[in-house]
């Protein structure tokens, strides 16, 4: 009867929508149809209202659960300043307000999340209320509704009874997750709370470990029904500074033990407590920073899940990044980089404004693919919740987002500071004082939903799956009310009705499960418990934990959408004390009840075989840190994207001393010199005192280079130094290092008089067929002139290692921002050509001929313009000609381009003071945008702000309204079209351009390696990059840990995952052989100590 109760009501959904409605996948519920007329309706008042209480817009949370044990799912609704709703399903999509009738009363204070939970272990599900406590006039305590069983009627009876179990706390308490933190087998509490002090943001973040009486969070152990607050014992911060908005219970590490991410507004760190197995908890943000390079900035809601079906757990957080563009630029942050630097001083994380989609590795590492992904920017986000809504066996992501009160307004902001004067904003304001209330924007914005395309990549389908309306969205769950098999979606929203989506996915053919636990003593639910489920080629994995998403609670249960497949292989269930039970030929289409009972064993202690990976980290054999000098370029150049400065150290190897072992020369930052390391026997390295080196410590060393240039038969060392800092005295000529016979490398003092660069590149070559080594040098930048083309060097040497500047190098003049160059044969006529890679340029093939070197016309490669940082040359496809690997920007960032929507620079007076100024801009949703802020821009070109008063007329006006048409018509224009890291495959016909793999875009990437890795014939490539030092609109590129990509053999790679790791700014990579012939590769990495990869010993 229930399913043909299910589908008459589908039917009469259907009939009832609009005509535009039919193909949504959600058909939204109205309120006569389902019976629930809840609104979150929010009143200013004097003493209390947006002004005066920081988070008064930010919603409520709603709750999801059998409360009458009907076999149909109830929703609570949680209203900030009213009484909250109990809604009853009476079926066919039916529900009714019960509050009253059941004991739920809670008029005075002020509520906020929800949670749900078998308290006291009787099979009944009860409610538990987060409310504030204690700030100006509000007073509370958070509410414990005991289920006391259903009535005649079936309305479930409450008693609040959070007294009785010491849950009657007070503080600035925004949501409880329950979870067996100590595995005693019964249920413990997180309280998260916030606070609500905005003069505490910013300080030192010492100020976390000063604990606080209402704010910061809190662990509650259970003992014998009586929590007891155990915060400080166990290692959870409770202070001042903590803006908890979201919580999630996770058993990240997989060790058997629940894990707690907190996420917290402003400029806090987001918390990972990692349980430790003894009742404490580390936060992992401290014992592990570079594993997890940088978080959402204001943090809000979050969840918990394995996104790519590769069995690890991934985290999401959410935050304000606008996707609306008008609004972007109305609210953009002023906050610089020398601000950013002192929160990094003061212990704080990186952090920047964007959701963050943080990919678990499976080693507990985390990369932020959030706009490789699509999900970055989802404006004023709440509630995050990862599940599958389509039964495609992958799971999606829907996030609400709006905000009734816009704070962040930058002209509100101003409004703030100029028109309201000091102390009106108080919690003593008076009736005529609202008045500035009305003044606070609206950003009614629609919710998101991203479908889950291949683990990584997501489609939004906001306007296809429902329709897209603009609202002021907060706590939201999903919930099968139906029965049908799939996930329905219920909203609560701020001065809105509530709105519930109802899924029809059910009727797409796909299939699914749906389990139910029993749990054993205390934890009568099953809270904690893992699945793993296994068919043909599908891999899941979920968790069983009940608040999530934004202060919200979803039913008991889990919900696997299984794709296509009508059953699982097989069901492994692990339960909160470890014990497991396997299950077979799992039919699709039912619910299960699992009982713990029937469990048994150890799941930890099981004998599981590891690959090792085909490459390792080992034990650095060099004694070498690099030390990057503190240089802030945007003091000097307000308006570009990112600096230059720490490109260095790059490396070079050759067997200096002639003992058949090869040696190593790593380049040294301002202040430290160029260092030279001999191998040892046994595969060490040792520093050699170079004296002749030491003296050039004062500039910074980039590129070092062994060769031979005099033709003694031993090695000799050119450096190029540079690090573009804007000063001539940081801008040196290369210098030639001879090696005596005492073998010390001295100075050359002749060679390259009258010439100043900034460095990037040096190749070494026998270009002119003489029999002699002679060098290209390339240049990064012109300091302090961004975008500005700066000259390059080709030098021949006569034999005895003396060099002039070649004739004919006009081919150079408009080479453009090199990053690297390579010699190699490309046509095949015995003679080397010359390869470079730069910024807003292409790949540029020079062929040596005899009447000069000619630019190959080729438009896959020059026409491909990028931020080029390195390359590489190999034969990948071993048909004997040299391919082309060239690391790029990355497909991670704010930043998109192609060759119709570019990223733009455009160099021009745009003052009329005479200074040329570098103006960037990129496309988003199709619209040339500018890229720096207002505020940014108006301290150079000052005349927009007599133009554009306001940010919001400045947001509309198009960039040559900004800037002028005629500026930008004369202004020198370079563009960006490519960002992806590719490969160019040599043919008869040209070269063919590829983009690396997926996981190669994570990040940039400025050091690449070809090496036939695992001994198939065919050569792989090892990649290393990250790049931080941009402007924070960008934030960083910081989420390569290194990459092994191995040659399919049919001219394609794939990633292949490997245990071995390089954190921070990879700038080379070389591969090293000791004396009995092991290989290992070695990473130089800026402001960091040298990192090893190695195979395994097997």
């Amino acid at each position: 009867m229930k399913f043909l109760s299910t589908i008459l009501c589908l039917f009469l959904l259907l009939s009832c929508s609009k005509d535009p409605e039919l193909n949504y996948r959600f058909k939204s519920l109205s309120s006569e149809q389902s019976g629930i007329t809840f609104k979150n309706m929010l009143t200013n008042k004097p003493e209390w209202n947006a002004l005066n209480y920081l988070y008064f817009y930010t919603g409520s949370g709603v709750a999801a659960g059998d409360f009458n044990n009907d076999g149909l799912e109830d929703l609570y609704f949680v209203s900030n300043q009213e009484e909250d709703h109990l809604y009853i399903n009476k079926g066919n999509l039916q529900f009714e307000n019960t509050a009253a009738v059941s004991g739920i009363e809670a008029s005075q204070g002020w509520s906020t999340g929800v949670t749900t939970v078998d308290i006291n272990a009787d099979g009944l599900l009860d409610i538990y209320v987060s409310r504030l406590g204690k700030h100006m006039s509000m007073r509370g305590t958070n509410l414990l509704y005991v289920n006391q069983g259903a009535n005649d009627s079936g309305i479930p009876i409450f008693k609040e009874q959070a007294a009785a179990f010491g849950l009657d706390l007070i503080g600035f308490n925004h949501q409880a997750a329950f979870f067996d933190y100590d595995l005693d087998g019964d249920l413990d509490a997180y309280i998260l709370q916030y606070s609500v002090d905005p003069s505490s943001i910013y300080v030192d973040s010492k100020k976390r470990l000063e604990r606080d009486s209402l704010a910061g969070g809190r662990l509650y152990r259970n003992d014998e029904m009586q929590f007891v607050d155990v915060s400080e014992s166990a290692g959870i911060y409770s202070s001042a500074i903590g803006f908890g908005l979201g919580v999630a219970v996770s058993d990240v590490n997989d060790d058997g033990w629940p894990d707690l991410y907190v996420s917290n507004d402003f400029f806090e760190n987001d918390y990972f407590y990692i349980n430790q197995q003894d009742g404490t908890f580390k936060d992992y943000f401290q014992t592990h920073p570079e594993a997890f390079p940088h978080t959402s900035n204001f943090s809000m809601g979050n969840d918990i899940a394995d996104l790519n079906n590769d069995l690890h757990l991934d985290i999401l957080t959410l935050d304000m990044l606008p996707d609306d563009l008008e609004t972007r630029i109305t609210s953009e942050s002023d906050i610089g980089y020398r601000q950013y630097k002192s929160f990094l001083d003061m212990n704080y994380h990186p952090q920047f404004i964007r959701n963050g989609l943080h990919y678990n590795d499976g080693t507990m590492h985390f990369k932020d693919l959030s706009f490789m992904a699509g999900v970055a920017a989802t404006d004023w986000s709440w509630a995050g919740l990862i599940a599958d809504l389509d039964n495609d066996g992958l799971k999606d992501i829907f996030i609400t987002s709006g905000i009734y009160g816009a704070t962040n307004d930058k002209d509100f902001v101003n409004f703030l500071n100029t028109d309201i004067s000091p102390g009106i904003i108080s919690e003593n304001m008076k009736p005529e004082d609202l008045r500035f209330v009305d003044r606070l924007p609206q950003k009614k914005t629609p919710d998101y939903i991203y479908k889950n395309q291949s683990g990584i990549g997501f489609e939004e389908m906001s306007g296809d799956w429902y329709e897209k309306t603009n609202s002021f969205s907060s706590g939201a769950v999903y919930s099968d009310l139906d029965n049908d098999g799939d996930l329905d979606l219920v909203i609560n929203k701020v001065n809105e009705s509530a709105e519930i989506l109802i899924n029809t996915a059910s009727a797409d053919g796909t299939h699914y499960l749906k389990l139910q636990f029993k749990g054993k003593d205390k934890n009568t639910l099953g809270i904690g418990a893992k699945v793993f489920a296994y068919a043909q080629d599908l891999k899941l994995r979920q968790e069983h934990f009940l608040s999530r998403g934004y202060i919200s609670g979803i039913a008991p249960g889990l919900h696997l959408g299984l794709g296509s497949q009508s059953k699982l292989d097989s069901l492994v269930v692990v339960y909160p004390d470890k014990t497991y039970q396997t299950l077979t030929d799992v039919a699709a289409n039912q619910t299960l009840t699992l009982d713990q009972r029937e469990a048994s064993g150890d799941f930890y202690t099981r004998k599981v075989r590891k690959n090792p990976g085909l490459l390792v980290n080992g034990k650095s054999p060099v004694d070498f840190k690099h030390q990057e000098n503190w240089f802030n370029a945007f003091d000097f150049e307000p308006l570009i994207p990112f600096m230059l400065t720490n490109q260095g150290p790059k490396m070079s190897s050759a067997d200096i001393n002639g003992d058949g072992l090869k040696d190593l020369v790593i380049a040294g930052g301002k202040g430290q010199s160029t260092k030279v390391y001999l191998q040892q026997e046994d595969g060490s390295f040792t520093q050699d005192a170079q004296p002749g080196l030491e003296r050039f410590s004062s500039i910074e060393g980039i590129v070092p280079v062994l060769t031979d240039t005099d033709a003694d038969g031993d090695a000799d060392l050119i450096v190029g130094y540079g690090g573009n800092e804007a000063d001539a005295y940081n801008i040196s000529r290369p210098l030639l290092y001879f090696r005596n016979t005492k073998g010390k490398f001295t100075r050359d003092t002749l060679n390259f008089k009258g010439i100043s660069l900034n460095a990037s590149a040096i190749a070494a070559a026998d270009y002119d067929g003489d029999g002699d080594t002679d060098l290209f040098v390339a240049a990064a930048a012109v300091p302090g002139k961004f975008g500005f083309t700066p000259k390059h060097y080709l030098f021949k040497n006569d034999g005895t290692g003396n060099f002039q500047e070649a004739e004919r190098t006009e081919f150079l003049q408009q080479a453009g921002q090199l990053m690297d160059a390579k010699w190699t044969d490309v046509d095949g006529d015995n003679r080397p050509d010359l390869i470079t890679a730069g910024y807003w340029t292409g790949i540029q093939i020079y062929r040596n001929k005899p009447e000069g070197f000619q630019l190959l016309k080729d438009e896959e490669l020059t026409g491909s313009t990028g931020f080029w940082n390195c390359l590489e040359i190999a034969d990948l496809n071993n048909d004997g000609r040299p391919d082309i690997i060239a690391g790029n920007w990355g497909l991670n960032s704010l930043w998109q381009a192609d060759a119709e929507q570019p990223i733009r620079l455009y160099l021009q007076d745009f003052s009329g003071n005479g200074a040329t100024l570098p103006v960037v801009t990129y496309f988003h949703n199709d619209t040339e945008t500018p890229f720096n802020s207002k505020n940014e821009l108006v301290k150079q070109i000052p005349q927009i702000n007599k133009k554009y008063l306001s940010f919001q007329d400045f947001a509309k006006a198009s960039v040559t309204d900004i800037f002028g048409a005629e500026k930008l018509n004369s202004a020198l224009k370079l563009e960006v079209n490519t960002l992806a890291s590719c490969y160019f495959i040599n043919t008869e016909k040209g070269f063919v351009k590829y983009q690396l793999p997926a996981e190669a875009q994570a990040s940039s990437i400025h050091a690449i390696l070809a090496d036939d890795v695992n001994n198939d014939g065919y050569t792989d490539l090892i990649t290393g990059g990250n790049f931080y030092q941009l402007n924070l609109r960008l934030g960083r590129l910081d989420a390569s840990t290194g990459n092994l990509l191995l040659n399919t053999g049919k001219g394609r790679f794939q990633d292949s995952p490997v245990p071995a790791k390089v954190y921070g700014e990879v700038r080379d990579l070389l591969k090293i052989k000791e004396r009995l012939g092991t290989e290992r590769f070695l990473f130089s990495v800026n402001n960091d100590s040298i990192a090893l990869w190695q195979k395994p010993k097997r």
